[in-house]
Parts: structure tokens; sequence; C-alpha cells
């Protein structure tokens, strides 16, 4: 990895990462500021009490999450925070090469002194810098919210869930890095795509038997959230997956981009 290389990547991707991080932010805040209005209100719990049954199990609506703090937030804003995020870090693994040759920027680029794997790897680099940011200034914001609440009876769930949201995030990436030495124009918004897809495929899964099948797919089927913050734990095979995926998907990304002709 080179520096120089890591901060042109970082200048690149500077206006998407800005909107990603205000936009992650401000969501968050509108979310988590008005908890207290839907969590443990008797109000709110009748109304949901009154929903047809097909709906609360085609958008996984549970009133049980809806009676605490962390039950709130692995429902109702968790799921939300990450696809914002995945969708922004996905399109930027996915945009990294991509990107180059739809500026006609790439000859330049690899005509430096540097091999095809340094420049990868600065790329990706900076994309881990750009993501971490963002997660950790929103796991602050989280933190800050729920300390401010009063409601929180096992922060420790919580921030469990928080880190396997990062890795999950991860993931995607993985997939992102691992089509864009070979996909051009499309590499960006495909990148973007597939982390909604994920996010798509998990909320419908309730909507019928085929979609519970096609959904098992999707990388936010891996956990139950909610789960999670009552105190369970996400098995080793879920850990290894995720890190797995981000893991083959640079390895895949190297060896494509050392291979392919990009004269």
């Amino acid at each position: 990895m080179k520096w120089n290389l890591i901060a042109l990547e970082l200048r690149q991707n500077g206006r998407s990462f800005y909107t990603c991080l205000w936009l992650t932010l401000v969501f968050i805040l509108l979310l988590l500021g008005k908890a207290e209005a839907y969590v443990n209100n008797p109000d709110m719990e009748k109304l949901i009490q009154g929903m047809p049954e097909g709906l609360l199990k085609a958008f996984n609506i549970q009133l049980e999450s809806f009676q605490t703090f962390e039950g709130f937030l692995s429902t109702q804003v968790f799921p939300y925070f990450i696809v914002i995020l995945s969708s922004f870090a996905a399109a930027w693994a996915a945009g990294s090469i991509a990107k180059e040759q739809d500026r006609g920027t790439y000859e330049q680029l690899f005509a430096l002194p540097y091999s095809r794997s340094t420049i990868f790897w600065s790329k990706m680099a900076a994309h881990l810098l750009h993501m971490t940011i963002v997660y950790v200034l929103s796991t602050v914001l989280l933190l800050m919210l729920a300390q401010s609440s009063g409601q929180v009876a096992h922060q420790g769930d919580m921030l469990r869930l928080l880190l396997i949201g990062y890795l999950l995030v991860l993931s995607l990436m993985g997939i992102g890095y691992g089509l864009t030495s070979w996909i051009s124009s499309a590499a960006v918004s495909f990148g973007a795509g597939i982390a909604v897809l994920a996010f798509l495929l998990n909320l419908l899964s309730g909507t019928s038997e085929t979609m519970e099948k096609i959904s098992v797919i999707s990388p936010y089927r891996w956990f139950d959230a909610f789960d999670i913050v009552k105190g369970s734990v996400l098995p080793a095979t879920g850990w290894i997956t995720m890190l797995g995926l981000y893991a083959v998907g640079i390895a895949a990304g190297i060896v494509i981009l050392k291979r392919r002709d990009l004269g």
C-alpha cells in the first residue's frame, strides 16, 4: 500500500463519503431521537396488535421488539443503518477499478511505478478507512442516544450486534471487490444494488414460502438481530462466513486484475 494512492482514493470518494456520513447520522438521530415514543408505549402496542398478522410477518414486526430500547434498535434502526452504509461501501468497492476505466484514467493510473496489487490494496485501505469512520461515528451517536434514553439494560449485547453489523458491511464490500476488475460502467450501481437486494430479500422473507427459500442467500439471514440483543451469540460459522466473503472477494479482485488486459 502507498499513502499517495490511498490519499488519491480518499479524495475521489470524498463527496460520497460525506453524503454517506451525514445521511447515516441524520437517519439515526431521527429514529432513535424519537425512541421513547415507540418503546414501552401502550398506544404503539395496541396499534401493532391491531395489524393483520400477515403484514406483521411480512415485515418482521414483532411486538416484543418494541418493549425494550435494544429491541427497537435491532429491528427498526439497525437494518436500515446497515443497508445505507453497505450500499455506499459496496459501491466504493465495486468502483475501485471500474471507475478508472469509465473516467479514462486507468492507463495513467497503471502507468505509475506500482504493481496492480499495490494499487488495489491502496484503494481497499481507503475504502476501509472511510467505512470505519462512518461506522465509528454512527456507533458513538447510537451509544449517546442510548445512554440518554436511560432504557438500555444490556449494552454489551447491543455492542455485539454493532460489531456483527460491521462484519456484514465488510462481506458486502467483498462482493464489490470481486466484481470491480471485470465490470465497468455498471459496477458502482451493481455494488450498491447488491447491498439493497440483500436487505430486501431479508425483509420479504416472510411473505411466502418461495421468498423464504430465496432469501437464504441474503447475508442478513446469517443472524437474527433481535436474538443478538437478547443475548444470543453468533455461531463461529457466521463470523467465518462474513470475514471469508470479504477475503475471497479481495483475492478474486486482485487475481482478475492481474490477469486482465487493461489496454
